[in-house]
């Protein structure tokens, strides 16, 4: 930076405005940096799935878009602005700026008069959603019976692991289906009770529930393990729904360590020994009577 007097003629770096939202402001001239109140003059870096709260300014707003994708949604009426193009917000408008892209936007924003919080209006964010939402996409033929059990258990299971704001997916189908998903996802090619597919990591700042993933269960092999294990049907898929939710969320049991964890968890839900428990006890017998010969 250069001054002549104590006015500056060239600005190489901004002042960073701190942001709790994954949004990154470097006001360049402005109210915050240099004290300047006609106009302002920032770089703004908004990860994907950012949105700020509605605002009603009392200063024009023009942004430029170097990369990625801007949205503007002014009076209802909603404008991409892309790359190299330029978008005029005139002061007086309702206006919410958000990424719906997929990658980062990188764009400047000058206001006129400077951007001041105060002038900016902004309404007060929507609160973050705190019900669980579950849905059930039944797949077999005798499965829709026990849609609104699987619903229910699953709300409950959310519940009790202190969830909140999250979704889950649920499928219910058939040994051929959840086979075919075991040979392409596990190199598996046999049926198998539940399988499960976390969702990933959203960016920071994402709109809308926190997408656990889904778990999907075969209703043929809980129908034949719960009449060999002489449990009912409904119990049966319990435990497989409370395995495949712990798996959604980190949890696995390869290592002792984790699978102690796990089965404690399963309790929990359950009120009763799960899947990874009988599966402890069946390798403590098989050592003890591999030790006897």
């Amino acid at each position: 930076m250069s001054r002549k007097g104590n006015i500056s003629v060239r600005l190489r770096k901004g002042r960073v405005i701190p942001r709790d939202d994954g949004k990154r402001i470097e006001e360049f001239v402005g109210a915050a940096s240099t004290g300047t109140a006609s106009a302002s003059v920032a770089r703004m870096l908004a990860p994907p799935g950012w949105v700020e709260p509605a605002q009603c300014p009392e200063f024009d707003e023009m942004v430029l878009v170097l990369t990625g994708e801007l949205t503007l949604v002014v009076d209802g009426k909603r404008e991409r602005i892309q790359p190299g193009e330029v978008g005029l917000v005139p002061k007086g408008r309702r206006v919410v700026y958000r990424n719906d892209g997929q990658g980062a936007c990188d764009y400047w924003s000058i206001c006129a008069p400077a951007f001041r919080p105060e002038l900016a209006h902004m309404e007060e964010p929507e609160a973050k959603p705190t019900d669980n939402t579950v849905t059930v996409q039944v797949a077999h033929s005798q499965g829709e019976e026990y849609e609104r059990l699987l619903t229910t258990r699953a709300r409950d299971y959310l519940k009790r692991l202190g969830l909140t704001g999250c979704e889950l997916s649920l499928s219910l189908v058939g040994d051929r289906a959840i086979r075919r998903l075991n040979r392409t996802w596990r190199q598996k090619d046999k049926a198998t009770d539940v399988l499960s597919f976390p969702a990933g990591e959203l960016p920071k700042g994402t709109p809308g529930p926190r997408p656990l993933g889904d778990v999907v269960i075969s209703l043929d092999t809980a129908k034949r393990q719960a009449k060999e294990y002489e449990r009912t049907l409904e119990s049966e898929m319990s435990r497989y729904l409370a395995h495949g939710l712990l798996h959604l969320l980190g949890h696995d049991h390869e290592k002792p360590r984790d699978a102690k964890r796990m089965a404690a968890l399963e309790e929990q839900l359950l009120g009763e020994r799960g899947m990874v428990a009988d599966s402890l006890q069946l390798d403590s017998r098989a050592r003890r009577a591999r030790s006897l010969m």
